[in-house]
């Protein structure tokens, strides 16, 4: 998933490889020293970014995990414990709170993950059917914040063996590339991939093949302005 969005980014976007942060198999103290922390939201990526100049990109994909004590949202490190979440996870919502302060032109934020405690491999906590994890942006005065997730509060996010991506990322890449744009998906073929496009293109092809393939009910929650301008081609 990485290396196929660190391609897009670079292929597409224009982004400079030296101008990319990339972090594989992250521990816990990598995701605070890149995204911050409760006291203080400067970070490497913060360091990074020129004020009301730079585009920002963040993509995670990895496991999700909800805090079994305070029912909120986890990334979990590759050092983390999945059933002490609250103590070696990263809060998606302190992500969220601390992107939203950085001063950047725009925000753009990918997760392939779901925070239901599944994975392929089974279940990674005890006990933990029943609670739902809901992630949207943090209301900003710029409103320059997109959030795309790859599924909904207790929804699992499938992973496409074929692809050797998760179904997300896939679907996603394939709409920012310009699928999302065509008017077999609701599109109006002008060579802009909106958000409002995206959401559609996702809801059509993500969710469909989530339940033909997988038999799950998959569906990604989106976040933002539906008219901002995700790509072109």
């Amino acid at each position: 998933d990485a290396d196929a969005m660190r391609k897009f980014i670079i292929d597409k976007l224009g982004f400079r490889d030296g101008n990319i942060i990339d972090l594989r198999n992250a521990s816990q103290a990598e995701l605070l020293t890149t995204f911050g922390s409760d006291k203080s939201f400067k970070g490497k990526l913060f360091d990074y970014v020129r004020p009301k100049r730079s585009d920002v990109v963040v993509f995670y994909s990895g496991h999700g995990v909800p805090g079994l004590r305070d029912k909120r949202g986890y990334l979990l490190p590759v050092d983390g414990e999945p059933n002490r979440a609250e103590l070696s996870g990263y809060p998606i919502d302190l992500l969220l709170t601390n992107l939203a302060k950085i001063p950047s032109l725009t925000m753009r934020v990918f997760i392939d993950a779901c925070f239901s405690g599944d994975s392929p491999k089974g279940m990674l906590i005890r006990a933990a059917s029943g609670l739902t994890v809901k992630i949207s942006a943090p209301k900003s005065e710029q409103q320059k914040m997109i959030v795309i997730t790859a599924a909904e509060g207790d929804q699992f996010a499938s992973w496409d063996e074929d692809a050797k991506l998760g179904l997300f990322t896939k679907h996603l890449l394939e709409a920012l590339n310009g699928a999302a744009d065509k008017k077999d998906f609701g599109g109006n073929n002008d060579g802009k991939v909106t958000l409002g496009e995206v959401k559609y293109y996702l809801d059509e092809e993500m969710t469909y093949q989530a339940r033909r393939r997988f038999s799950r009910d998959q569906r990604a929650t989106v976040s933002g302005d539906p008219s901002t301008i995700l790509s072109a081609y």
